[in-house]
């Protein structure tokens, strides 16, 4: 019962600290693009509604959306902390500080590059597939590069590499889902921007919760491989 305090207490506290790390990123970073987007978007809604349009209050507006950013984001983190810690713990190699910012890395690989190559990330206003679609194709890209990476790195041969490989290719094989039309107004460059600095702010966060993690778990004496046996 002791371990388990342990592990859930340290996979807690890197989850906040992460949520907090993503939602000062986000805050700064990439929520400013999105009310740059929303302009555009209310921009040629008010324009059809022939420019009668509702009067919002921009500052309720900014706390509230900081609010939920701050919420949504360390919700988020806690949770994928939570399976970063079990995957390690079941393999053992939560150890350090560096072992901590490789698992760090690998979920940032699995859960923000890999599926951004088919679903970027978009801006409001931005032509979409259906939501369902989107996040059944993203999830099941999620799961091929989680396992393609736990395949390679357990057996370490040619047929795992084989077969890493076909996994991590198959949601890309398949296909994403795309959007019925491609036009908007957003530009190109504020899109663009957007991207990099969504990967560049989750690629940020995942580490820190992984250093987090090994760093916590490096005190943390017995692991779930061991406890097991």
């Amino acid at each position: 019962m002791a371990y388990l305090r342990k592990i859930f207490f340290a996979a807690l506290i890197a989850g906040v600290c992460g949520g907090v790390f993503a939602s000062a990123l986000s805050i700064s970073v990439t929520v400013p693009m999105i009310i740059r987007a929303e302009a555009y978007e209310h921009a040629t809604e008010h324009a059809q509604a022939g420019g009668h349009g509702e009067h919002e209050h921009p500052e309720m507006l900014a706390v509230e959306r900081n609010a939920l950013t701050v919420v949504g984001m360390i919700l988020a983190y806690v949770g994928f902390a939570f399976l970063m810690t079990v995957l390690a713990e079941l393999k053992g190699s939560l150890t350090s500080w560096r072992s901590g910012l490789a698992w760090g890395a690998a979920g940032y690989v699995c859960f923000s590059l890999i599926p951004a190559l088919g679903l970027p990330p978009e801006l409001p206003g931005m032509p979409a597939a259906d939501l369902l679609y989107r996040q059944i194709w993203w999830i099941a890209c999620a799961a091929c590069t989680v396992g393609a990476i736990l395949v390679t790195e357990t057996y370490r041969n040619v047929p795992a590499v084989v077969t890493a490989a076909v996994l991590a290719a198959l949601p890309f094989i398949i296909g994403a889902p795309v959007a019925s039309e491609s036009a908007t107004l957003i530009p190109v460059v504020l899109h663009h921007n957007f991207v990099m600095g969504t990967l560049a702010a989750n690629l940020v966060t995942w580490l820190v919760v992984g250093l987090s993690l090994g760093m916590l778990r490096s005190q943390g004496g017995t692991r779930l491989a061991d406890a097991s046996n």
